[in-house]
Protein backbone atom coordinates (compact mmCIF):
# COMPACT_ATOMS: atom_id res chain seq x y z
CA UNK A 1 0.00 0.00 0.00
CA UNK A 2 1.92 2.83 -0.84
CA UNK A 3 -0.81 5.90 -0.40
CA UNK A 4 -4.60 6.22 2.05
CA UNK A 5 -7.17 8.42 1.69
CA UNK A 6 -10.72 8.55 2.59
CA UNK A 7 -11.40 7.61 -0.97
CA UNK A 8 -9.38 4.69 -1.39
CA UNK A 9 -6.06 3.81 -1.28
CA UNK A 10 -2.82 3.61 -4.38
CA UNK A 11 -1.50 -0.05 -4.36
CA UNK A 12 2.14 -0.57 -5.38
CA UNK A 13 1.95 -3.87 -8.27
CA UNK A 14 6.06 -3.89 -8.70
CA UNK A 15 7.78 -2.48 -11.88
CA UNK A 16 6.63 0.99 -11.14
CA UNK A 17 2.95 0.11 -11.93
CA UNK A 18 0.27 1.63 -9.09
CA UNK A 19 -3.52 -0.15 -9.02
CA UNK A 20 -6.45 2.29 -7.32
CA UNK A 21 -8.39 0.12 -5.09
CA UNK A 22 -11.99 3.09 -4.33
CA UNK A 23 -13.04 2.81 -0.51
CA UNK A 24 -16.54 1.54 -2.14
CA UNK A 25 -14.25 -1.55 -3.74
CA UNK A 26 -12.85 -2.51 0.21
CA UNK A 27 -15.93 -5.49 0.70
CA UNK A 28 -19.61 -5.70 1.17
CA UNK A 29 -20.11 -3.02 4.34
CA UNK A 30 -20.01 0.23 3.39
CA UNK A 31 -16.79 2.32 4.28
CA UNK A 32 -16.65 5.92 4.72
CA UNK A 33 -12.98 6.13 5.54
CA UNK A 34 -10.59 3.80 3.75
CA UNK A 35 -8.14 4.76 6.63
CA UNK A 36 -10.41 3.28 8.76
CA UNK A 37 -9.58 -0.08 6.90
CA UNK A 38 -6.19 0.34 5.40
CA UNK A 39 -2.97 2.02 6.52
CA UNK A 40 0.23 2.58 4.64
CA UNK A 41 2.31 -1.03 3.95
CA UNK A 42 -0.55 -2.89 4.12
CA UNK A 43 -0.27 -5.78 1.61
CA UNK A 44 -4.09 -6.75 -0.07
CA UNK A 45 -5.07 -9.26 -2.57
CA UNK A 46 -7.89 -7.94 -4.47
CA UNK A 47 -9.45 -8.64 -8.52
CA UNK A 48 -8.38 -6.68 -11.24
CA UNK A 49 -11.42 -5.07 -12.63
CA UNK A 50 -10.38 -2.49 -15.23
CA UNK A 51 -8.10 -0.23 -16.62
CA UNK A 52 -9.24 3.46 -17.62
CA UNK A 53 -6.93 4.22 -20.21
CA UNK A 54 -7.57 8.34 -19.60
CA UNK A 55 -5.89 8.27 -16.28
CA UNK A 56 -4.14 4.91 -17.03
CA UNK A 57 -4.94 3.52 -13.85
CA UNK A 58 -5.74 0.24 -13.05
CA UNK A 59 -9.21 -0.63 -10.89
CA UNK A 60 -8.50 -3.35 -8.10
CA UNK A 61 -11.45 -4.50 -6.08
CA UNK A 62 -11.46 -6.44 -2.74
CA UNK A 63 -14.88 -6.94 -3.05
CA UNK A 64 -15.14 -8.13 -6.89
CA UNK A 65 -12.68 -11.02 -5.41
CA UNK A 66 -14.50 -11.96 -2.54
CA UNK A 67 -17.65 -12.55 -4.86
CA UNK A 68 -15.79 -14.22 -7.52
CA UNK A 69 -14.67 -17.34 -4.74
CA UNK A 70 -17.95 -17.27 -2.97
CA UNK A 71 -19.42 -17.83 -6.29
CA UNK A 72 -16.47 -20.38 -7.51
CA UNK A 73 -17.02 -22.29 -3.83
CA UNK A 74 -21.07 -22.24 -4.68
CA UNK A 75 -20.30 -24.13 -8.00
CA UNK A 76 -17.76 -26.70 -6.38
CA UNK A 77 -20.76 -27.17 -4.09
CA UNK A 78 -23.11 -27.79 -6.63
CA UNK A 79 -21.11 -30.17 -9.17
CA UNK A 80 -20.02 -32.14 -5.65
CA UNK A 81 -23.63 -32.25 -5.01
CA UNK A 82 -25.10 -33.47 -8.33
CA UNK A 83 -27.25 -36.01 -8.41
CA UNK A 84 -24.76 -39.52 -9.33
CA UNK A 85 -27.74 -40.55 -12.00
CA UNK A 86 -29.76 -43.11 -9.11
CA UNK A 87 -33.19 -42.10 -9.46
CA UNK A 88 -36.10 -43.17 -6.47
CA UNK A 89 -37.49 -45.19 -9.16
CA UNK A 90 -34.11 -47.25 -9.52
CA UNK A 91 -33.70 -47.52 -5.58
CA UNK A 92 -37.32 -48.81 -5.52
CA UNK A 93 -36.45 -51.31 -8.62
CA UNK A 94 -33.76 -52.56 -6.56
CA UNK A 95 -35.44 -53.17 -3.52
CA UNK A 96 -38.43 -54.81 -4.82
CA UNK A 97 -36.05 -56.96 -6.70
CA UNK A 98 -33.97 -58.21 -4.06
CA UNK A 99 -37.41 -58.93 -2.04
CA UNK A 100 -39.24 -61.24 -4.38
CA UNK A 101 -35.13 -63.35 -4.32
Amino acid sequence: MKEVDPRGAVIDLGNGVEGQLRASELGRERVEDARAVLKVGDAVEAKFTGVDRKSRTISLSIKAKEAHEEAEAVQSYRSEAAPSGTSLGDLLKEHIGSGER
